[in-house]
């Protein structure tokens, strides 16, 4: 049975691989920041040292995208550095490793599906960082994997599904971005697909894939089937981008195309609206 180390357990990823753990044929060790500061090398070196996996997945990341704006040290030293040292330390002890990115890493100017090998073009110091964290994985050895998701959600936890849901409870008037276009993806088809490479990663040759559903929407339409599923009458409106001015930009169109990741899998990827109303079914 293959061990695998998950950086980040305490996040919104790193807790849904901690609870499919269980049903992988995996022994799986999750370790938070306050149990893996990925920052410091030693650190890191120790870990590994000590627990001895096959496989790293690193969920571990700032994903404060405006207060990056205003941090750039510590989104840097986060999303760069902490990578870098897991992904060195990984090659040293001969151990597969799998980092996290974003649809960040475009700028939003292509109209159809990126795909891995388009051109990178971050807007902001957020994109900026998950860009070079990307850069120093794939530099620091050969069996090194990027996987980049977009607009990640869970059925717990802080996140816009459930934004959405407390501020249609209280019955207030919503207006929600309608001109930026991506897709919904659930954590918890995230998480599946990372155990599945942890079990077997020679399906995914090393490099850079995107994962995500089929479809795309905009926040409001996301926001929109969120109300739909839950049965709630909301007053929503759709409103531009320049409704809501924020220190970083965002990509104005980022749906990652996941068709070659589901090929390598070996299953068909599914429509955003499916994998909301699995999510459904569990929110609490």
């Amino acid at each position: 049975m293959r061990k695998v180390l998950v950086t980040g357990a305490g996040g919104q990823l790193g807790r849904r691989l901690m609870a499919l753990a269980k049903e992988a044929e995996l022994e799986v060790v999750g370790m938070d920041r306050a149990g893996l500061d990925i920052t410091q090398p030693g650190a890191v070196v120790s870990a590994l040292q000590a627990i001895q996996p096959d496989a790293v997945i690193n969920a571990a990341a700032y994903t404060a995208v405006d207060r990056a704006e205003q941090e750039q040290a510590l989104a840097h030293a986060v999303n760069v550095d902490g990578p870098r040292n897991l992904a060195v330390a990984c090659t040293v002890q001969g151990v597969d490793f799998l980092h996290i990115s974003t649809d960040y890493v475009f700028d939003g100017a292509k109209s159809a599906a990126y795909v891995p090998a388009d051109a990178v073009a971050p807007l902001g110091v957020y994109g900026q960082t998950k860009w070079e964290g990307e850069s120093a994985v794939l530099a620091a050895g050969d069996r090194t994997w990027v996987v980049r998701a977009a607009w990640l959600y869970d059925s717990e936890g802080p996140n816009f599904l459930h934004t959405m849901l407390r501020l249609g409870q209280q019955g207030r008037s919503l207006k929600v971005v309608d001109d930026q276009i991506g897709t919904p993806t659930s954590a918890h088809y995230f998480a599946e697909a990372l155990l599945a490479w942890a079990a077997e990663p020679d399906r995914w040759a090393p490099g850079i894939w995107h994962f995500g559903h089929r479809g795309s929407t905009s926040w409001h339409g996301f926001a929109a089937a969120i109300f739909e599923q839950a049965g709630m009458e909301v007053d929503l409106a759709p409103c531009p981008t320049e409704a809501y001015p924020t220190p970083a930009k965002r990509p104005k169109h980022s749906h990652l195309d996941p068709e070659a990741w589901h090929a390598a899998w070996g299953k068909e990827p599914v429509h955003w609206r499916e994998a909301l109303e699995h999510c459904m079914r569990d929110v609490v």
